[in-house]
């Protein structure tokens, strides 16, 4: 799964002017997470097309990383996460980021980004 993260200053307005210069070129906003950290702001976001909505936020001033999230199933029941993140660190292998993008029908689907992808996508085979 492609990710766009926009690094920015924190402002009042931040994600309206986000969605904004994407909603006017038609490019549809799947997935959003937000996190702000003292005066920096990182959002996430989940469209169609990567490279459309990178070229709309890079013109509209925005700064953009492009970059590609595995995504985990896994049994939606306590301890899952555990069992993925203690093979992972078994392996040498760090979280930089995870998030629940959907829950249904006894599972949990998850976006992760790690250190090593290629190497978590080996590690967490039983769960892609």
């Amino acid at each position: 799964m492609n990710e766009l993260t926009i690094v920015a200053k924190d402002r009042v307005g931040l994600l309206a002017d986000i969605s904004d210069a994407l909603g006017k070129d038609g490019i549809n906003i799947e997935f959003v997470s937000v996190e702000t950290t003292a005066s920096t702001a990182i959002v996430h976001l989940k469209v169609q097309s990567s490279v459309a909505a990178k070229k709309t936020l890079t013109a509209a001033g925005f700064r953009c990383v492009d970059k590609h999230n595995l995504l985990l199933r896994l049994k939606d029941k306590p301890g899952e996460l555990a069992k993925v993140s203690r093979k992972l660190a078994d392996s040498g292998v760090n979280i930089k980021n995870v998030y629940i993008l959907d829950a249904a029908k006894n599972e949990k689907i998850l976006a992760i980004d790690t250190s090593d992808n290629a190497k978590a996508k080996t590690v967490l085979a039983a769960y892609l």
